[in-house]
């Protein structure tokens, strides 16, 4: 009985195999290893904001500004499934923010003081930037693309202006030494730093035959300031996330 049954089921089996394996081999059958250039554009948004963000002590709006991206994409494809990337963009990374703080700890001259009350801040940072990371195409045509990896940016040109509108300062928390009649400015532009590091994620879809479209974010992993430039009791981290829309222009392949 139980021959029979396994000598009725045995066929039925390999058919259902076949056309998996035939996908299979076809795949390979028909992978190259490629590689392309191909010019990118899109928009970036994103800023700088405050780590632990609990450290302001208040509230915290952010209103980071829409800029355009423009660069080119890198990409080499060694599996069917996995390939490398590298993403080489020139942006600029702009954001104004207000807060409403209490006791929020700051360097003065030679002494801690704590500042109650609201500002403003203005920053700009533009950059080059080169995220390097893996790729796994997924989908019945691998047009779905999985990023992971790492960027370095080089900070060409910077601008970081905060301005206490209302409020007071005080050399111990609580404590009013002296009240804001006027707006201070407080221009911390030669203090940041000229490079970062972080991690980065995206998705990218293939639209057309050459047209592809993305979505990244990346997350700075080191202060924005100079080392040792510790004016705040928190540090100012990149966060920014981007849409681009890339033509694979050149193709190299090779079996």
């Amino acid at each position: 009985m139980v021959r029979k049954f396994l000598i009725a089921a045995l066929p039925a089996m390999i058919f259902s195999w076949m056309p998996a394996l035939h996908v299979a081999a076809q795949e390979r059958d028909t992978f190259v290893t490629s590689f392309c250039i191909a010019p990118q554009i899109g928009t970036d948004i994103g800023g700088t904001i405050p780590i632990p963000f609990s450290s302001i002590g208040g509230a915290f709006n952010a209103y980071p500004k829409l800029n355009a991206t423009l660069g080119a994409r890198f990409f080499l494809n060694l599996h069917p499934r996995w390939s490398f990337g590298a993403n080489l963009s020139y942006k600029t990374i702009a954001m104004d923010a207000d807060a409403r703080v209490t006791n929020q700890k700051f360097k003065g001259e030679n002494i801690d003081q704590y500042f109650t009350g609201t500002s403003e801040m203005s920053m700009s940072f533009q950059i080059l930037e080169l995220p390097v990371y893996v790729e796994f195409l997924a989908g019945s045509k691998r047009q779905h693309g999985i990023q992971v990896g790492i960027f370095g940016s080089l900070v060409m040109s910077s601008r970081f202006i905060t301005y206490a509108t209302k409020g007071f300062i005080g050399s111990e928390p609580d404590r009013m030494d002296s009240a804001l009649s006027s707006p201070r400015v407080m221009d911390f532009s030669s203090l940041l730093d000229k490079w970062d590091v972080g991690v980065f994620a995206g998705y990218q879809a293939r639209i057309f035959t050459r047209i592809k479209m993305g979505l990244h974010v990346m997350i700075g992993m080191k202060d924005v300031f100079l080392p040792g430039s510790d004016f705040f009791d928190y540090k100012m981290k990149q966060v920014r996330g981007s849409v681009t829309v890339s033509y694979d222009l050149i193709r190299i392949c090779q079996r």
